[in-house]
């Protein structure tokens, strides 16, 4: 497995993966009006936890609010930092932000990147950092086991992924102490890889815990 080269990875591939996915939301009307509803719910910052060159950011951020980035790749960062108020290296796992200050996190695809075991790990650090009535938007490519190559966007890198099913990332988002107000999946779009998207919008409830 190459989950501890993921950064490096992704380090490789920054400059083609901004090149081939800056604008992917223009073809996305789906995720766009997800994006846009999310944006709508309460207030605070929102984190961008995986958020890659800042593009599902960005969006957010021309809706007005603030948004700050956070992603295990330097050159993702660097690229990010241009788009979003702040961003930082980090690990899902372990964000560098305080108990119950954030008003959202959106987590588009960056699940994938954990171990199928680490899955409820980073789940309970998202919900820490969303306070009482925050919001929480992911996304994932549903399937089984994990995806593993040793190629990325015509670099010779490691990559790998885990699949999971809508009832596990269900389960999962429950089990950390999250609420589901929306869960559903999508088709591909014909410019996007042939896997079906799966989309869980939860709250943090407003009782203590």
């Amino acid at each position: 497995m190459s989950w501890d080269r993921l950064s490096s990875s992704y380090d490789r591939v920054a400059d083609a993966y901004e090149r081939a996915f800056l604008d992917e939301l223009d073809a996305k009307p789906f995720d766009r009006e997800l994006l846009s509803g999310f944006a709508g719910i309460g207030q605070g910052v929102i984190a961008d936890v995986g958020c890659g060159p800042g593009q599902v950011g960005g969006f957010l951020r021309d809706t007005g609010r603030q948004v700050l980035g956070a992603d295990l790749s330097p050159a993702m960062v660097a690229l990010a930092a241009v788009r979003l108020d702040a961003a930082v290296v980090a690990d899902i796992r372990a964000l560098p932000f305080a108990d119950r200050c954030l008003g959202g996190v959106v987590a588009f695809y960056s699940l994938i990147h954990l171990p199928r075991h680490q899955l409820a790990g980073g789940l309970d650090e998202i919900r820490r950092v969303v306070r009482p009535g925050g919001s929480v938007l992911l996304s994932a490519h549903e399937g089984t086991g994990t995806i593993e190559q040793d190629e990325f966007l015509g670099e010779p890198v490691p990559f790998v992924a885990t699949l999971f099913t809508l009832d596990e990332l269900e389960e999962a988002v429950r089990g950390s102490g999250l609420d589901i107000r929306r869960a559903e999946r999508r088709a591909p779009y014909p410019t996007e890889h042939p896997t079906t998207r799966l989309y869980i919008e939860a709250t943090r409830p407003l009782s203590p815990g």
